[in-house]
């Protein structure tokens, strides 16, 4: 019966008021972290070079023969693996270029 007694005494005194000197402090600054910002991602390819193409006749256009460009219509069948040194350049149906991109 002490025991309770004691256990109630010390829950009691938990949950008394907080004393004026150790009133949590009130935030109003608000600081933001300096977190520096990320590099710009950089293509490892030549897309940059090629994508003022876009727009124009695959007929009228002569690609340089490399390892590291592949032109091919959007109905072709292509392998999927991904070469970021690679250019790829798309023309649709009609014979236009119209994307060029790295992988």
């Amino acid at each position: 019966m002490t025991i309770r007694l004691i256990a109630i005494l010390v829950l009691l005194a938990a949950c008394g008021p907080v004393p004026a000197d150790e009133e949590p402090a009130i935030v109003t600054e608000v600081v933001e972290a300096d977190i520096p910002e990320a590099p710009p991602a950089l293509e490892q390819c030549d897309a940059a070079d090629y994508r003022p193409l876009i727009g124009s006749s695959i007929s009228e256009t002569t690609f340089a023969v490399d390892d590291r460009l592949r032109v091919f219509s959007q109905n072709d069948i292509i392998t999927q693996e991904y070469l970021p040194q690679r250019t790829n350049v798309v023309f649709d149906t009609e014979g236009l270029i119209t994307r060029v991109y790295c992988g």
